[in-house]
């Protein structure tokens, strides 16, 4: 392990359990490893601990970029919500979409490729409602049978990754939600200006790889329709950067892959 990965490791083990929470050992490997994000989810908890306030209103606070949250889930997310729905969701983060959703549905499936999130989830939202935590290290929702979900979702998380991730998943949302479910998620819409202007800020010098993706909504859509999906909607002007695509598998489909 390198000595900057030691530090960032470092300081999550001591955030976490400076507000009660233990991360198990990390590795080297994929498996496990810090993850880009770990360190400003630690940091919203101890910030919290301090305000006496809730972590996820210091995310929102961070990264709301002008758009509640709730606005967001009023729109995209909560429709396809019902007391008796099993949701998915990709890429939880500190729960920040995930605490107005627990309440209102059956059960939570909740996959991350962080520990420390895994982790603080398990507390976080304990007595909150029906959940499990999934860790995983590659592009496949391990553990998720077949044809068990009713609605997915991934706020924030398809704009960090690459096509070929972009198909793993949605092969695998594919796979997990019943016929007729449906799945919602978001990405940085490069054919409006937002989504330019933030390339542009985020690209770093030559030669670095920016953490954020850009897509063509008609790229994705075919990734989608590659899938097995039927594209239900597109929302393009919601906010300045993302797009929103809401995706159906057909009701005739089979349980598993298209």
């Amino acid at each position: 392990m390198t000595w900057a990965k030691r530090t960032v490791r470092h300081g999550v083990d001591r955030l976490l359990a400076s507000v009660g929470f233990r991360l198990s050992p990390l590795t080297d490997g994929s498996h496990g490893a810090v993850r880009p994000w770990d360190q400003t989810f630690t940091n919203w908890i101890a910030e919290a601990k301090r305000q006496g306030r809730d972590p996820n209103e210091i995310g929102d606070d961070a990264w709301s970029s002008g758009t509640p949250p709730l606005a967001t889930l009023e729109r995209f997310y909560l429709p396809h919500v019902t007391a008796g729905s099993v949701v998915l969701e990709l890429g939880p983060g500190t729960g920040r979409y995930t605490r107005h959703i627990i309440g209102r549905c059956r059960h939570m499936i909740l996959v991350d490729y962080s520990k420390v999130v895994c982790s603080f989830l398990q507390n976080y939202l304990a007595g909150k409602g029906s959940f499990e935590t999934r860790h995983i290290d590659k592009p496949l929702l391990e553990g998720v049978a077949d044809g068990t979900v009713d609605f997915a979702m991934a706020n924030g998380v398809f704009e960090h990754l690459d096509p070929e991730e972009s198909l793993w998943f949605l092969q695998e949302f594919f796979r997990t939600l019943r016929p007729g479910g449906t799945v919602v998620f978001n990405f940085v819409n490069l054919m409006v200006a937002g989504g330019m202007r933030h390339l542009l800020q985020m690209r770093g010098n030559p030669g670095e790889r920016c953490i954020f993706r850009f897509y063509h909504p008609e790229a994705m859509q075919r990734l989608a329709e590659e899938a097995g999906f039927e594209m239900t909607g597109i929302d393009t002007s919601f906010h300045f950067r993302l797009a929103y695509m809401e995706l159906k598998k057909p009701a005739h489909a089979d349980l598993g892959h298209a």
